[in-house]
């Protein structure tokens, strides 16, 4: 090979060699300005994102207030100790990150001098659910408190002070079941969660009106930004923060002072005692026993605690007035005599009561005066003054299932009212639900037992009916929402839910009834007679469980208008009662004294 050969090869090597290294060259420079330029802002915002955070401000819950300013669910200001737990270091194993976090949750603990309720499977469970959501550890510090977490915050990764609120009862068991109780919202459901790095939650309703009226008692949330360190600490905030917007407030239709009275009555009692406006619906107290502290829920009931009150005798949660459904007993006589004069039968008809109703098997049907024989020669007037069953039974029978169910599903019985609480429809008489239905059924639903349920809430209703001379409305329980802020409000209108299928006339020959009942000698309702003024009434026994465990729960529905001109109404129902005038009678008396006493 020639010497001019031999240089010529080595020329073109350096030049694929050189040609190579630029290529190499050329595609750094490429990827550097691809990086730095195209990819630039990317990486911009990522870094921001690193340094700069937005949180969630949750808006401070509505107020709930009685009709006459009594603040029955407010909030109280309060400090509380926040856990980062992504700014803490740890370990790969989920359950040993677990064990440091707590170890140094006691810590602060033991320097504050108190035990947080957090425990290790409250870690573990946030750690895969909540991930990058700050965790609450301890509440309402005191000023002591707040001084001393202060000075071991630095030495504590991932630890912040943040201001809250925490929702108070100042009444405690006030309504319990009405108003309901609150705890925090779950952030992995909630819509907006991904638009803030630190996500602090609402305080939702979990019942009662904090529930049904939580759109409202929620407000809308604010925000800021916040600028990090690289490990995570609060710098500083960036721009003003944008406010979170006050909620509504709540005022009811119920006196809260007639609402202790109401269930003062009850103590010791299980049942309820509801009082209506008969003029708009409005719900004036509405007591359910047993009732529960309000406050056992704030910050969070303990386990053992809401296991307890779930297995009380007499189910505090179950609100009676809306929920507590039972045979009615004799306070459906009413209805049964509308019945009676809407297809024709005379006021001025009288039956004979032997003291019981015989039928073809050879069973019969006991008046209450069955030892005296019975009472005699009655009218309709008559009947509903001393509560006959023959009187009742008899003509049930004459107008039949269908006539019944027809007026009884005009008193709204087997169908909700439509208040903004959960609510128990009761039980309508029908042929679609028993196909086998005999004319023994048909006696014992014209006397209230039997195949036949109604709620306080109904049995009140149609009280009001009565009493106001056939509209039916519907329960209102909320008089007002107005924004304390900006001074809005809405006032809910009355809403009526129909009428009973009768007359005028004829619900004044019922109302005569019932008024002989309480205030005249040998009436079945004379327990709720009164001097200062007039009731009117029906009292209730209905006999419910086996023979051997047999137990009665005792009714009153009456009316009066108060001293102010104020048309109301009544209903109690007391389970494991005597009677319904020895019982539930004198309860409403009670109600009825009170509220005037109050000048409702």
């Amino acid at each position: 090979m020639t010497e001019n050969t031999i240089d010529k090869t080595i020329l073109i090597r350096v030049m694929i060699l050189a040609f190579v290294v630029m290529l190499m060259f050329s595609s750094l420079i490429i990827r550097l300005w691809n990086i730095q330029v195209l990819s630039g802002r990317e990486f911009d915002e990522k870094a921001s994102r690193q340094y700069f955070r937005d949180i969630r401000i949750p808006a401070v819950r509505g107020r709930i207030y009685s009709s006459d300013g009594k603040l029955l669910a407010s909030n109280l200001p309060s400090v509380e100790v926040l856990l980062h737990l992504s700014e803490m270091p740890l370990s790969g194993k989920l359950k040993k990150s677990a064990e440091y976090i707590l170890s140094e949750i006691r810590r602060a603990g033991r320097a504050i001098g108190k035990e947080s309720p957090v425990s290790q499977k409250d870690i573990l469970y946030h750690m895969q659910h909540y991930p990058g959501i700050p965790m609450v550890i301890f509440k309402n510090l005191d000023s002591a408190e707040l001084a001393k977490i202060a000075e071991i915050t630095p030495a504590i990764p991932g630890l912040e002070l943040s201001s809250a609120s925490i929702r108070l009862y100042p009444y405690h068991s006030l309504a319990a079941q009405l108003i309901g109780y609150t705890g925090p919202a779950d952030p992995s459901t909630a819509e907006d969660r991904g638009d803030y790095a630190y996500y602090l939650p609402d305080t939702v309703g979990r019942t009662g009106l904090e529930k049904s009226y939580n759109s409202y008692l929620q407000g809308k949330p604010g925000k800021k930004q916040v600028k990090v360190n690289h490990r995570g600490f609060v710098h500083e905030v960036i721009g003003k923060p944008r406010p979170a917007e006050p909620a509504d407030d709540l005022i009811l239709t119920l006196d809260a002072r007639l609402q202790a009275a109401a269930e003062r009555l009850l103590r010791g009692k299980e049942g309820a005692i509801v009082m209506m406006d008969a003029a708009d619906g409005s719900i004036l107290a509405a007591g359910s026993a047993p009732g529960y502290d309000l406050n056992l829920f704030i910050p969070r009931i303990s386990t053992r605690e809401l296991k307890t009150l779930r297995e009380q005798e007499g189910h505090p949660f179950l609100n009676k007035v809306f929920q507590g459904t039972s045979m009615p007993g004799s306070i459906i006589k009413p209805l049964v005599a509308l019945a009676m004069l809407e297809n024709g039968i005379s006021p001025d008809e009288e039956i004979e009561c032997d003291g019981a109703t015989y039928f073809g098997d050879g069973s019969r049907i006991r008046c209450w005066a069955w030892q005296s024989g019975g009472h005699g020669s009655l009218t309709i007037t008559d009947a509903i003054k001393v509560s006959c069953n023959d009187f009742f039974i008899e003509n049930g029978m004459k107008l039949g299932l269908d006539k019944l169910q027809e007026i009884y599903a005009s008193a709204g019985i087997g169908r909700k009212t439509g208040i903004d609480l959960p609510e128990n429809p009761g039980i309508l008489p029908n042929r679609q639900r028993w196909k086998n239905w005999n004319i023994y059924d048909t006696a014992l639903i014209s006397i209230g037992q039997g195949k036949i349920q109604v709620s306080p809430i109904q049995a009140v209703s149609y009280a009001a009916a009565i009493a106001n001379g056939g509209t039916l409305w519907k329960p209102r329980l909320v008089k007002e929402i107005r924004n304390p802020e900006s001074g809005k409000h809405i006032t809910p209108p009355p809403v009526s839910n129909g009428r009973l299928k009768a007359s005028p006339e004829n619900i004044a020959i019922v109302r005569e009834g019932m008024y002989r009942a309480v205030n005249e000698y040998g009436g079945g309702a004379r327990r709720a007679e009164l001097q200062e003024f007039i009731v009117s009434g029906k009292t209730g026994t209905a006999e419910v469980g086996p023979k051997d465990q047999r137990t009665k729960n005792t009714w009153f529905i009456g009316f009066a208008e108060l001293p102010s001109g104020r048309l109301t109404a009544v209903a109690v129902l007391i389970f494991k009662g005597e009677a319904g005038n020895k019982t539930a009678a004198p309860l409403a008396a009670e109600m009825f004294r009170y509220a005037a006493k109050l000048n409702l």
